[in-house]
């Protein structure tokens, strides 16, 4: 859980910056109102109602802000659009052909600069291609970090991918993509039995010895991991956190899922070479999305046959995934064994249990 402490203060600290912005600009305005209270309009310096309420509008319109957010959709800012604050687009592709007065980042997806756009402050892509065209103006920085990282573009590929499956042969470069996943899987299976074999044993020692809790952990960050990210995005100074907070989610994610897959395997085919546990378990939990696509190929009724199949195997794919990650965390990583954490856990009942107690009275 210490994973979370640091963004629970990052949020925090954003809620009080924003609060005291809102009661400084509160307290001007109050202020402003009232200095014009007091002076009277007389003579030719004398504004009319007409002037004030032209002059207060625009001071409202040049004060306003339009910050917008979109996640998992595209987003086109047309030529004769003006966005008064920040644009961010999370999961999707920006289009800036109008202005943007502040940043415009694009995370997940390529961002493209029109030649008449006018952004007033840093055009930043994360995962994707940054493009400007000749006469776009932008007034601070291009940043463009870990363009093409397939993991990040992950579900923009996916999305693609469904729709090139119209006929064979897109079917079969679907099922060859889950074959080429599951060696993907046995690799890195490989690399942490061979590289980290005590923090690989670590991990499944809490995901078999306490499923429960390890369970409760992956749920808890099924919901917080998209949360930290989306508010990790939001502001500019966070944007490479939340790259590496998704790259660790993911790697964190793949070793959980083998390590489920290798509590599974140990159960199906007993005490044999932990490659073969790893392989049976995986291929165990692998199945439905493997048999799908082989059912999907001929086409037709099969085809439909075969996405309730890949449905079954993205479910437990997703969950899976999550429970593993679960264990992942709840093993600090692999730092601690599961009589470790059990006696910091009883250690910390200990001392709650003494602070509830009251003193003893003197006789």
């Amino acid at each position: 859980m210490r994973t979370f402490i640091p963004v629970t203060a990052f949020i925090i600290l954003n809620v009080l910056v924003v609060a005291s912005g809102l009661a400084l600009a509160e307290t001007a305005e109050t202020a402003a109102t009232a200095g014009t209270a007091e002076v009277p309009a007389t003579g030719e310096t004398a504004a009319t109602p007409e002037a004030a309420s032209a002059e207060e509008a625009t001071a409202e319109e040049e004060g306003a802000t339009e910050d917008r957010v979109v996640v998992g959709e595209d987003l086109v800012i047309e030529e004769d659009e003006v966005i008064k604050g920040d644009v961010v687009v999370t999961g999707g592709d920006l289009t800036v052909n109008g202005a943007v007065t502040g940043d415009a980042v694009c995370i997940g997806g390529d961002a493209t600069v029109g030649p008449k756009a006018d952004i007033g402050g840093d055009a930043v892509a994360i995962g994707g291609k940054l493009t400007a065209a000749p006469g776009a103006k932008i007034g601070g920085d291009r940043v463009c970090i870990g363009c093409g990282i397939p993991a990040v573009k992950e579900f923009k590929f996916i999305k693609k991918a469904d729709e090139a499956v119209g006929g064979l042969a897109g079917r079969i470069v679907k099922a060859v993509t889950e074959v080429a996943f599951f060696a993907f899987l046995m690799f890195v299976a490989l690399l942490l039995t061979v590289f980290l074999p005590r923090q690989f044993g670590r991990v499944e020692e809490h995901l078999a010895g306490d499923f429960p809790r390890s369970a409760l952990v992956g749920v808890a960050a099924l919901l917080l991991w998209p949360l930290a990210v989306l508010v990790l995005a939001v502001t500019i100074i966070g944007i490479p956190l939340a790259v590496l907070l998704i790259l660790a989610v993911l790697v964190a994610l793949l070793a959980g899922y083998i390590v489920l897959g290798r509590i599974l395997g140990r159960k199906l085919v007993g005490e044999r070479h932990v490659m073969l546990q790893v392989f049976v378990g995986l291929l165990f939990l692998q199945g439905a999305a493997l048999v799908g696509d082989a059912l999907a190929l001929p086409g037709g009724v099969f085809k439909a046959v075969g996405g309730i199949f890949a449905g079954i195997g993205w479910v437990i794919l997703i969950a899976g995934g999550f429970i593993g990650l679960g264990a992942v965390v709840y093993s600090y990583f692999g730092k601690r064994t599961l009589a470790e954490t059990v006696a910091a856990r009883e250690a910390r009942k200990a001392n709650r249990a003494n602070k509830t107690v009251p003193p003893a009275k003197a006789q």
